[in-house]
């Protein structure tokens, strides 16, 4: 059961959205809602080529961005806090000062759910475009990780993608375990070119949900023109509010193809994904 969620703010609507999706889950569970700021220095510090003579400059330059990361970071924890008190939601806040993927992934060893922007833009003190945060974590992190896209639907329904893989079998473990299934329609799909095989994967994950007192209805599609695109056609057609699935961490080819899929995936989801490998 979910008693803590770590929720990266960066300052972003996609990180709004993410903090709004940890308060139902706050409301919810009664959990610890934590926000986590970090400020990039090694990033802003990094060094750069630059005239003879115009290191001071760049020294001072770099001075002046990491105060202004500084306040705006504080800004976003207050208006976290602000919010969670308006929610009547427990919080606490943390600052720090790192890369912002090691900085998130050694602070989740502490929490149970780490919940980020479907974009991620902890990069804003030298970048405007989305940066690889939200990747990085996923690679490698101690926990599953919830993405949230910029608008949250009111839809409840939750789809299992279930591909009978070591990620899609953690990923449906660490799901059952954090209680989110709760009351809500769970749906397993299993994309395959072998209907049978397909079957049997969908199978073992309804008869494990099964055991945990969650029912589950099975369904089985062929992979299509895209594995990721019959996911999310998948979504919209059963009004799901979450998606639940493995990522990565395949060797070799099949890492390529998986992780193809879990980037699709990624960029295009309307809901957000719960994932782990």
């Amino acid at each position: 059961m979910v008693k803590s969620i770590l929720v990266g703010v960066d300052g972003s609507k996609f990180s709004a959205s993410a903090l709004e999706l940890g308060l139902r889950w706050a409301r919810r569970f009664d959990a610890l809602l934590v926000g986590l700021g970090v400020i990039d220095e090694p990033t802003i510090r990094r060094p750069e080529m630059v005239p003879i003579g115009a290191s001071h400059f760049k020294e001072h330059s770099d001075e002046v961005r990491l105060a202004q990361a500084r306040a705006r970071v504080k800004q976003f924890l207050e208006r976290f806090a602000l919010r969670c008190t308006e929610a009547g939601a427990a919080c606490k806040l943390l600052e720090d000062s790192g890369l912002p993927n090691e900085t998130i992934l050694l602070e989740a060893q502490r929490y149970d759910l780490i919940v980020l922007g479907q974009q991620t833009h902890f990069h804003f003190a030298t970048q405007s475009s989305p940066d690889e945060t939200i990747t990085q974590v996923l690679k490698h992190t101690p926990r599953p990780v919830v993405t949230v896209p910029e608008q949250l639907a009111d839809d409840t329904a939750v789809m299992v993608a279930y591909d009978g893989s070591l990620q899609a079998a953690r990923a449906l473990q660490a799901f059952q375990a954090a209680g989110l299934a709760g009351s809500e329609t769970v749906h397993v799909v299993s994309v395959g070119a072998d209907p049978v095989e397909a079957a049997r994967h969908a199978d073992r994950a309804v008869e494990f949900l099964r055991f945990h007192a969650i029912q589950a209805s099975p369904h089985v599609l062929g992979p299509g023109p895209s594995t990721a695109e019959t996911l999310l056609d998948q979504v919209r057609q059963l009004h799901v509010g979450l998606l639940v699935m493995g990522c990565y961490g395949q060797p070799g080819l099949r890492e390529f193809f998986l992780g193809s899929v879990t980037r699709t995936v990624l960029k295009n989801s309307s809901v957000p994904l719960f994932l782990y490998h």
